[in-house]
């Protein structure tokens, strides 16, 4: 080292204190500080500061929203802290920035680079074997599923990681967890609102209550100022929804002004968009409208997709209650194409990814115990692959379940020349049940007759939620004489039963049902549901609680 590059050190010291992550300098600045200390650094040939600046560099872009910047220049960075002697020598880094890519990578859709960092993690943290980093890690992967819209598997992956891993953890990466466990609650609340009874909502509620308080609890001292402010956003939120509106409202506050004071913009369009709903659920729709709009104007189009679409949310609410229906339609057009097009997003990433990688990722995670993780992996790529062909309120099949389950089952039973039954079936008068006893009502006779069907159908039969009240079964290998029989004894359960909802003392319903046979294949799935659907209607139409059989189908040509 020359005596002219001697002069710059201390300059490159002081930038480095302030750019530290662990500083309480905003964000903002101490980004500044660490992209002069990444020049400087570069400048004076000293690759391992060079190093450590940047991945900082990166955490304060992530933490600004600037996804963008964070890939352009984490991409070399880590192959840089991938080589020797600096992945030996700044490992904490190396793992940290990792994580913020694989953050980042689920922020922007980039679903498959996310989940081959986010592999790359749990390996090296496996190695490391300290607790603190597999915390992290498995952080990292249940992001990965909370952004690709499972957040039931996120909060297991978490959950399980915190009983396996927490007991000997520190508290920064326990309230890390728990935060997120939080968050993950608050996500699930949102996919499930308007599809299930209130009590399961405020089941949710409560757990993420419960988490958002565990992860305050394990703040370290001295704080940390990010996630203090986060974890009181999140809280804010709960409580908001809750209906505890004072305290929600200091919460909010509070996540605002420190988001401010850091420079977390992102952070802060979220808890913006949180206190809109706060208005508007305080009575005060015109402020709500106005504060929103504001921030959708200011977002643009570089808004996160969950920030994005719980804004126009929030003001197509304030528009309906405010009576100005052109501009609800506006908003409420706007959130549908938001919402389509994250759950196309979601749904490719699912289908793409999750089978063919997700077992690696955690297969690898301890080596000493390869098989039962990979045993646990294998169920949870099953469940996953799944969940795309799930009913949300029942969870039986949906209509693409039985699409895909159709083309199995009519393959097979071209191999042995077997037959066939549809059965299409509704419950008799839903909509006086819904306009009667509420909505919610409505949801737990579905639940309960999905369970009824449950019991009463054996494993190879299909059963799905065709849509509303409706529901399809494929009975394989029935002729029309066993069908009936299986069929009627499906109906005398479904009225016989008592007690299918708890909100509702002694609430019976009735289900009519429509059968349509083919002695052999091949088969027209189309002609049989419109004969299944028919006889359907005449079920109806003949005093409903009752089977009718259609006359049977053949058919010279198969089609799906």
């Amino acid at each position: 080292m020359t005596s002219a590059v001697l002069p710059d050190q201390p300059a490159l010291s002081a930038l480095l204190t302030r750019a530290d992550p662990k500083a309480r300098e905003p964000v903002s600045l101490a980004g500044e500080a660490a992209a002069q200390a990444l020049a400087l650094a570069r400048r004076l040939n000293q690759p391992l500061e060079a190093a450590r600046a940047g991945a900082w560099l990166c955490s304060h872009l992530q933490r600004q929203g600037r996804y963008a910047e964070v890939v352009e220049l984490a991409q070399p960075l880590l192959a840089d802290l991938a080589q020797p002697p600096l992945a030996q020598a700044l490992m904490t880094e190396r793992l940290e920035l990792i994580r913020i890519f694989v953050l980042t990578s689920c922020e922007t859709g980039h679903f498959d680079q996310a989940l081959d960092r986010a592999r790359e993690l749990v390996d090296l943290s496996a190695a490391l074997d300290d607790p603190e980093q597999l915390l992290k890690a498995t952080f990292g992967l249940g992001v990965c599923f909370e952004r690709m819209g499972d957040s039931w598997q996120a909060q297991r992956v978490i959950s399980d990681s915190l009983r396996e891993h927490g007991a000997n953890a520190p508290k920064a990466p326990k309230m890390l967890m728990f935060n997120t466990l939080c968050a993950i609650a608050i996500g699930q609340f949102h996919r499930m609102h308007g599809a299930v009874p209130q009590q399961q909502l405020e089941a949710v509620l409560n757990r993420a209550f419960e988490a958002g308080t565990q992860a305050w609890q394990c703040m370290p001292a001295p704080p940390d100022l990010v996630y203090q402010a986060v974890i009181s956003g999140n809280l804010g939120e709960v409580l908001t929804y809750q209906g505890q509106m004072e305290v929600a409202k200091a919460r909010l506050q509070e996540a605002m002004n420190a988001a401010r004071d850091l420079g977390l913009s992102t952070f802060l369009d979220r808890v913006r968009t949180t206190h809109a709903v706060w208005l508007l659920r305080s009575g005060q729709a015109q402020q709500a409208l106005a504060e929103v709009s504001q921030l959708i104007e200011q977002m643009g189009d570089q808004a996160p997709p969950q920030t994005a679409i719980r804004a126009h949310h929030a003001a197509y609410q304030a528009c309906k209650e405010l009576g100005l229906f052109q501009q609800a339609l506006q908003h409420f057009e706007v959130l549908e194409r938001l919402e389509r097009q994250r759950s196309l997003q979601q749904l490719k990433a699912q289908s793409e990814l999750f089978v063919t990688r997700s077992e690696t990722q955690q297969a690898q995670w301890q080596a000493q115990q390869a098989r039962k993780e990979a045993n646990r992996q294998r169920a949870l790529a099953a469940e996953l692959a799944e969940s795309a062909e799930r009913d949300p309120l029942t969870g039986l099949g949906n209509r693409r379940h039985f699409e895909r389950r159709c083309m199995e089952l009519l393959s097979a039973l071209e191999s042995e020349a077997a037959p066939l039954a549809v059965v299409m079936l509704d419950v008799d008068h839903f909509k006086r049940i819904n306009d009667t006893h509420g909505h919610g009502v409505g949801d737990s006779v579905l639940i309960a007759l999905a369970d009824l069907l449950r019991k009463s159908t054996r494993p190879g039969d299909v059963l799905v939620r065709y849509g509303g009240e409706e529901f399809l079964i494929l009975l394989p290998r029935l002729g029309p004489t066993n069908a009936r029989a299986v069929c009627e004894r499906l109906r005398e359960h479904v009225a016989a039963h008592e007690g299918c909802c708890s909100e509702v003392r002694d609430l019976r319903f009735t289900v009519s049902l429509g059968v349509a046979t083919a002695a052999a294949p091949p088969f027209d799935i189309g002609r049989l549901l419109e004969a299944a659907d028919q006889a359907l209607y005449r079920a109806k139409s003949e005093g409903r609680n009752r089977l009718c059989l259609a006359p049977s189908v053949a058919v010279a040509q198969a089609r799906l």
